[in-house]
């Protein structure tokens, strides 16, 4: 015996200026009977074929959840839910769901929106009752109040979407407030390389100041490993033998295992770094040193900032990665060769990269242009110069 009734049209006799809505039955837990629940067709539709088509797709959605076992009385416990009690929810299954550094992003998020709830009085308000309209109020406080970027403010539209969406999975609510929203234009951003004088400072002073950071350093800047990926790594993922770098599907941005080859001028630097403990020890953890617990890579950019700060140098250490790519690039190496090496899925998302990148010419260019000094011994035994025959073609 089923539970429910299916979804109908109340059309009100075809009467546009009544409220239309679907209804269907559900037996209730406690009596037994089935009590009627109702949502309402939008009256902003103002053709009946309009709102016949609507109609039927809210009924054939509702349907469908039906026959996958929705309840409509559990449903109603969760939508007067307090909107604190709900992202402290979803924030405790991203625990388990997500990495360390994905949460923390959830998390830091998430404080953003509590503490904005928390200026409007609606911490306790029903998640049910949270719609498009206060979704739209607090991505525009981002923007006014706390003057995030439009880079930034994406970044936070897109969590916040994704955090609702587990609660319309979940069917606490049944539509997500963030989704009309729509993403603001970026501008692209800067892709800065190291300049000659910055690498030989690099290399002149990094190996002395933190030996273990200057590993770091060249792990991004030959082999374009992420230090998000770099803090992940442990001891056993290193194959110097075999001069290879496995970065596990735990680790690496794509999810899927991948190898890395090692460049032959990187290996006297690995050489000497000390891989000499178990195997499960991560590799940068504290100080960049081996250890058991894994450390944030906000600690190795923190590092880098103390040292490039000392020496007069602007750049992250992740512009490494650029700047080993630019000097690939100059240097003949194949975009099939670089896809491969930069651990790109294809050859358009590598040659998208290298777009960005390459905004300038070559030193090719800039080295072997022609120069007009070097026309004088060439054009003395020529009757007229090259720019009177420019200028008057006629002559000869």
């Amino acid at each position: 015996m089923e539970n429910f009734k299916k979804a109908k049209l109340f059309d009100a006799g075809g009467d546009l200026s009544k409220r239309w809505f679907v209804y269907y039955s559900f037996r209730s837990p406690e009596t037994g009977k089935f009590q009627r629940f109702q949502h309402w067709v939008p009256q902003k539709i103002l053709t009946g074929s309009g709102r016949r088509d609507k109609a039927h797709l809210m009924i054939n959605s509702i349907n469908q959840k039906l026959r996958q076992g929705f309840n409509p009385f559990a449903h109603m416990e969760k939508k007067y839910t307090f909107l604190s009690v709900a992202m402290a929810y979803v924030l405790k299954i991203k625990v388990n769901s997500t990495r360390l550094r994905t949460h923390h992003t959830y998390s830091s998020m998430l404080n953003i929106f509590d503490r904005w709830l928390e200026k409007k009085n609606m911490k306790n308000f029903p998640v049910d009752d949270f719609s498009y309209y206060h979704a739209q109020e607090f991505m525009d406080y981002t923007l006014e109040v706390l003057k995030n970027s439009n880079r930034t403010y994406n970044n936070r539209l897109t969590a916040m979407k994704t955090i609702f969406k587990v609660l319309v999975k979940r069917e606490w609510i049944f539509q997500n407030p963030f989704d009309r929203i729509e993403f603001l234009e970026e501008e692209e951003p800067e892709i800065k390389a190291f300049t000659t004088e910055e690498l030989m400072k690099m290399q002149q002073h990094l190996p002395r100041w933190n030996f273990d950071l200057y590993v770091c350093a060249c792990l991004i800047f030959y082999c374009f490993i992420r230090p998000q990926e770099l803090v992940r790594l442990r001891v056993s993922n290193f194959n110097l033998a075999k001069r290879q770098i496995i970065i596990p599907g735990k680790v690496s941005k794509n999810k899927k295992q991948e190898v890395v080859q090692i460049p032959d001028s990187l290996m006297p630097v690995l050489m000497k770094l000390k891989l000499d403990c178990p195997g499960d020890y991560f590799v940068f953890g504290k100080d960049q040193k081996r250890g058991e617990k894994e450390y944030a890579p906000t600690r190795i950019a923190e590092a880098w900032r103390e040292f490039a700060d000392y020496y007069g140098i602007e750049k992250t250490i992740y512009s490494l990665k650029h700047t080993g790519v630019g000097m690939a690039i100059e240097s003949g190496i194949n975009i099939r060769d670089l896809q491969l090496h930069l651990r790109h899925s294809s050859l358009e998302m590598t040659q998208i990269y290298l777009d960005k990148f390459n905004k300038r010419p070559s030193e090719k260019l800039t080295a072997n242009f022609p120069d007009l000094a070097r026309l004088t011994n060439k054009t003395e035994h020529v009757r007229l110069s090259l720019l009177e025959r420019m200028n008057n073609p006629g002559l000869s």
